[in-house]
């Protein structure tokens, strides 16, 4: 099956084996996930630890990490360089920023110093990772073509609407219930997590396909990198979900 994918870092054409002698391996992909995810965590308790020292701070270096994240993200997809590995570095220093800023504010703002909520998000995601990667590999749930096209446009019209909220935001709104911690507002972040699990499971067959077909080596950094990006929006959503749930 060849796979489509929304997320750029794992579109199929650069999957594709060539005349390089190294291949993609599971093993190197998951060790550059590791490096990658590692970066974050180390650059998100950082910047937790600062922003205890200088709440002040806080917003300037989530919105700083958020925006300079989006732009490194778009360069990596835009230029698609054979050696990645700096600039998904650089990526994910930047999103450890802003995963450490946030996690910070809706700890200690939106939940008045309500301690134990980034632990809840963190064993949350692991437990989704794992149970998504236990059902694909099991053959539960696959990546068809119409699950591909289903999760694909569901993760863009999110992406629509947190970028419409975000301009919404410089006129002093927000779209209705979107950050709610009534019903309606829990539902849509069940929704929002439910997606990005199941995005996962694009992430594990493009992966696969990739190694299938004999990708060059530096398609182990595009897979790490494509599987980075979608848990640290599964994150993002599990912490917004915890939040609500406990307001």
């Amino acid at each position: 099956m060849n796979f489509r994918s929304t997320n750029p870092a794992l579109n199929p054409q650069y999957f594709q084996g060539g005349i390089a002698t190294e291949r993609m391996t599971l093993d190197g992909t998951i060790n550059k996930t590791l490096v990658l995810l590692g970066m974050v965590s180390i650059s998100a308790l950082g910047t937790y630890a600062l922003s205890m020292e200088r709440p002040e701070l806080s917003m300037v270096l989530g919105m700083g990490g958020a925006i300079g994240g989006v732009i490194m993200a778009l360069i990596i997809f835009m230029s698609r360089p054979q050696q990645p590995q700096v600039l998904m570095g650089i990526y994910a220093l930047l999103e450890g920023l802003f995963i450490g800023s946030f996690s910070f504010m809706v700890e200690h703002y939106y939940l008045g110093g309500s301690e134990g909520i980034v632990l809840q998000a963190l064993v949350g995601t692991v437990a989704v990772f794992v149970t998504m990667l236990a059902l694909y590999r099991a053959r539960i749930i696959k990546p068809t073509e119409k699950f591909i096209l289903v999760v694909s446009s569901m993760a863009g019209a999110i992406m629509i609407v947190y970028l419409f909220n975000f301009i919404l935001g410089f006129m002093g709104a927000s779209i209705p219930f979107l950050h709610s911690s009534g019903p309606i507002g829990i539902l849509i972040s069940l929704v929002f997590v439910g997606v990005a699990a199941l995005f996962l499971i694009l992430d594990f067959g493009m992966i696969e396909n990739g190694i299938k077909h004999g990708a060059p080596k530096n398609m182990e950094w595009y897979g790490a990198f494509g599987l980075t990006v979608t848990l640290i929006w599964l994150y993002f959503e599990m912490l917004k979900l915890i939040a609500k749930l406990r307001d």
